[in-house]
Order: structure tokens, then C-alpha cells, then sequence
């Protein structure tokens, strides 16, 4: 536990140092067909198609780097996006902290129900097994979206403290696997609160799928994910998001690699510590889903920059 509490204070550190960046907006299209979670991105013909596309990679923050600054050149923070792998044991150095270690292609779209995701990991090693307290996602091979529901843009780890943040976490093995494989992360009085129990996390489901080689690496998973309104609504979300609504997000990738407690993530569109540096779903009438088109890449109208911004 002793390494995750060191990899916080690190974002923290440099989250305080931070440069003030542009605030981003990525136009989030609305699916005319529910996905069928089963982790595979073409169940049906185009059933993803023209969906928002973010990556999640060592690369990626390279880019990010370039485009935004650096937070931290050496530990690899840009102002938006964070690589914070580790080489773990047994692990080669050309490997460890590069695409190969771990990387991640994430698709997203919303209805009047629901937000959905299906994500790609190329991954070297995959480890769910965790330590011993259970709403410890960090420790498991995962995906963890982080949503300031109502788009405050303010509070996190970096203050303390929390105004409707929201994580969502789906670990990378079957979802009826183990009572851990969705956590919940509300806000309480101004504090995380983690929850695993049934009724808690009643309305977040996803669908996994063990793809071998196909992405790259060796233990290639896929996650496909329904998020309901109706559930963020029982927590911290004062309304259904309609067209042209806003809402901050962040994702992170975890890969602890069979170490003990915390074993490494990367950190993507925007520093989950810091609710401020989100980037911004915006809600869009455009279409996602079979007749849609083709997937949105992030730098095509995918992405809105100051148009959009407030």
C-alpha cells in the first residue's frame, strides 16, 4: 500500500506546479443502439461506429506533452496526461513504461439511459488478483473512469476535497468473476466513499473479453461498459445530461503487473487528482452506432476545443 500513496503524492506535487492549460471539450455522440456488452467492438455491423475515440498510451502522452507541456519531462507528466508505470519484476527496460507495457484505444457514446465505452488493451502481463482490501481497484488490472458529474471543476486529491466526483471501475476479467470487479467511488460530505455491494453498484455493468494477442501485447483484454443515469442520479448527479450538457472526465489505465499494492497507471485526458484539468464530454445529437459512420477520432471534429468552451 506503501507505493500507491507515493504515486498520489507525486500527482499532487506536480499538480500544484501545474501550468494552466486550455480547457478541452470532446464532442460525445449519441448511440442509436445500445451496445451489446460482450467486449467486442463489432457484435453488429458498425455498432460503434462514429463513437468518441480517446487513447490511452505512453505515446499518446508524448503528444500530449508536446502539444500542452510538461508538467515533469522526467516523470513523463504533461499538463494533461500522466505515465506513471513502473518496470516491474522480471520486466525488460525496453518494455517497461512504453505501448508495450500497456496501452489503451477507448471508444464512447451516450442515450437518454445510459454512458457506454468499449475499450482495447494491449497489455504484457495481466494481474486482477489485488491485495487484501477489496476496494483497492488500483491494485487490479482495470479500467477506472473518472466523471465530475455535475462539471464543477474543482476539488480532488489535490485539495482533499471532493464535489461530485465520481469513479467507476471495471477490472479485466469477467464481470460475475468476483464480489470486486465494480467499485464505486462517490462523494460524501466532501469525501471518497468506495462501494462494491450489489444494490451500490446496481446500473454499472460491462461486458469482458480475453483477446490474446490481437492488440499487440501478450494478455490483450477488452471491456465494454453501460453506466446508467439513473444510477449516478441515487449518488452525486443533480440531472440527465441533454444535448449540449458538459461533464469533466478523466480515464486511467491500471497495470500493477503482478506487483504487490500498487503497481502502475496512466493517466489520460486530464489529471484525475485535479477535477480543474478535466477534459469535457459534450453531449452531441450526432450520431453514433450502426448508420453512423465511422469511428470519431480525437483529433478530427471529435475533438472541440474553445469553440465549446464556457
Amino acid at each position: 500500500m506503501k507505493r500507491v500513496f507515493v504515486a498520489l503524492g507525486i500527482i499532487g506535487l506536480v499538480s500544484v506546479a501545474g501550468a494552466e492549460v486550455p480547457p478541452r471539450a470532446y464532442e460525445l455522440p449519441k448511440i442509436t443502439t445500445p451496445p451489446i456488452l460482450d467486449g467486442r467492438i463489432d457484435s453488429v455491423p458498425d455498432e460503434w461506429a462514429g463513437a468518441l475515440n480517446n487513447e490511452c498510451s505512453p505515446s499518446q502522452i508524448q503528444r500530449d506533452g508536446a502539444e500542452y507541456g510538461w508538467r515533469d519531462l522526467q516523470l513523463q507528466a504533461s499538463e494533461v496526461s500522466a505515465n506513471q508505470l513502473v518496470q516491474s519484476d522480471g520486466e525488460e527496460a525496453a518494455i517497461a513504461r512504453t505501448d508495450a507495457d500497456v496501452s489503451a484505444q477507448i471508444w464512447q457514446a451516450w442515450d437518454d439511459d445510459a454512458l457506454y465505452y468499449i475499450v482495447q488493451v494491449r497489455d504484457n502481463a495481466r494481474d486482477v488478483v489485488g491485495g487484501e482490501r477489496l476496494e483497492s481497484w488500483w491494485e487490479r488490472d482495470s479500467m477506472s473512469l473518472y466523471l465530475d458529474l455535475n462539471n464543477e471543476k474543482t476539488g480532488g486529491d489535490i485539495t482533499g476535497s471532493y464535489v461530485g466526483l465520481n469513479i467507476v471501475n471495471f477490472v479485466a476479467q469477467p464481470m460475475n468473476a468476483s464480489p470486486v470487479t465494480v467499485t464505486l467511488e462517490t462523494t460524501v460530505q466532501n469525501a471518497r466513499q468506495a462501494t462494491q455491494a450489489p444494490d451500490a453498484v446496481e446500473g454499472f455493468s460491462y461486458g469482458f473479453r480475453d483477446a490474446g494477442d490481437e492488440f499487440g501485447g501478450e494478455t490483450d483484454y477488452s471491456i465494454e461498459g453501460r453506466m446508467e443515469w439513473d444510477a449516478f442520479m441515487r449518488v452525486n448527479l443533480n440531472s440527465k445530461p441533454v444535448v449540449g450538457s458538459k461533464m469533466g472526465y478523466s480515464w486511467i489505465v491500471l497495470d500493477p503487473d503482478g506487483d504487490d499494492a500498487y503497481g502502475g497507471q496512466i493517466v489520460c485526458v486530464g489529471w484525475a487528482s485535479d477535477a480543474a484539468n478535466y477534459g469535457d464530454y459534450l453531449f452531441s445529437d450526432k450520431k453514433a452506432g450502426p448508420g453512423a459512420g465511422t469511428p470519431v477520432e480525437e483529433d478530427s471534429w471529435g475533438r472541440i476545443k474553445a469553440t465549446f468552451a464556457d
